[in-house]
């Protein structure tokens, strides 16, 4: 069990059938889109949240994260879900998840890289004005390593795919949550592919933001045994928005 100190926030959630894939089983966007919420709520708790970077003319944008899976929680399932300030690197502040069962079994681990971006500028900061207020725990990691840089794939891809985002893909930093990448990356493979999948580990590498009404190519590579690498690209300059690696 992990402490009861500001240093963590554990919190419990039901998997509901909205949450869920065809799978019965909590989606990989769903997981996403959890991590951003107790993510948000703990950095509220203690000061470095979403309206105390707005004060300063900053927000927060999440950069890199690493999920490792050993087991997806079930429809109905309920799960606890802890997250914690794990460090800084450079620009990014650290932040790991655990999800387990109610048994305690660990199910899910994440690791987890944010940048403080300048609402005017959209330029990364540094993290001097916030560090001073992030109860940061070093000692307990949910992974062996940070996120890490993801390399574009060579070759061709072997599905390929066009989005449009829309207003509901756009949050309240002006552009595309993170999670609609996600979800983007899913969506790229034929159904009977991916029923045959059992995803391990998720990767993921946000590189520039997108904006409502913007067309992007969505491609899928076959790494083999290194699973598939799907790069989201936006048509209007050629330019890579992100990068999804499922193993």
């Amino acid at each position: 069990m992990f402490p009861k100190t500001k240093e963590f926030l554990t919190k419990e959630f039901l998997v509901n059938s909205y949450l869920s894939d065809f799978k019965g089983k909590l989606s990989i966007p769903a997981l996403f889109g959890l991590f951003q919420e107790v993510a948000w709520e703990h950095a509220t708790l203690n000061s470095f949240g979403y309206e105390d970077l707005l004060k300063q003319g900053y927000f927060w944008a999440l950069s890199r994260i690493k999920v490792q899976v050993n087991r997806m929680p079930l429809w109905t399932e309920t799960f606890n879900l802890t997250t914690w300030p794990s460090g800084t690197e450079g620009l990014f502040a650290l932040r790991d998840y655990q999800i387990r069962d109610s048994n305690g079994n660990n199910l899910v681990s994440a690791s987890s890289s944010w940048l403080v971006v300048d609402i005017k500028t959209r330029r990364p900061q540094r993290l001097d004005t916030f560090k001073n207020v992030m109860p940061i725990c070093t000692e307990i990691r949910a992974t062996s390593g940070n996120a890490e840089r993801i390399d574009l794939p060579a070759g061709s891809p072997i599905f390929s795919s066009n989005e449009v985002s829309k207003i509901s893909d756009i949050d309240v930093n002006g552009h595309i949550n993170n999670t609609k990448y996600v979800e983007w990356a899913v969506n790229s493979f034929p159904l009977s592919v991916y029923k045959e999948m059992n995803i391990r580990e998720v990767d993921v590498n946000f590189l520039a933001e997108g904006f409502c009404g913007e067309k992007f190519s969505v491609n899928n590579f076959n790494l083999e045994k290194d699973g598939h690498t799907i790069v989201v690209t936006r048509e209007q300059d050629n330019r890579n928005s992100a990068i999804i690696r499922l193993k």
